[in-house]
């Protein structure tokens, strides 16, 4: 009889983990992406480093990680991620159009992913000699 009882007690804990546990959904719609700040700004103005050319700046103010790219330039790479933070300190970042770190009229974003706190901005400065440069989202 104990040898029935030793076998009846594992069967029973197992239907009720099993009864009590679902992994079934009949939900076929896809999470709705999360809302974030639509932006585009130009770059029309040529520079260098020593001297930029034209410079946007953008307050955040949603919290998240919005990426951005060039428009005429996406495809070769140009593109960019800001993550905004909650709360203080009300802070910036600089991102320069046109530059890798070391050479400038190159198709890159530098950085091409800053962080600040909502509330804070970016703002992008063209260092290259291109004028079709633009930052935008989506």
């Amino acid at each position: 009889m104990s040898t029935r009882l030793a076998w009846t007690i594992p069967a029973l804990v197992l239907a009720a983990l099993t009864t009590s546990c679902s992994s079934s959904s009949n939900n076929t719609t896809a999470p709705a992406p999360v809302p974030g700040p639509n932006f585009s700004v130009a770059f029309p103005g040529k520079g260098t480093l020593a001297v930029p050319g034209t410079s946007n700046k953008i307050v955040f103010n949603d919290v998240g990680s919005w990426g951005y790219r060039c428009v005429p330039h996406g495809g070769s790479g140009m593109i960019g991620t800001i993550n905004v933070l909650a709360g203080p300190p009300v802070d910036s970042a600089l991102v320069r159009v046109g530059y890798d770190g070391t050479n400038t009229d190159v198709l890159r974003f530098f950085p091409d992913a800053v962080t600040i706190h909502a509330g804070g901005y970016v703002r992008w400065i063209n260092v290259s000699q291109m004028t079709v440069h633009t930052a935008s989202r989506p």
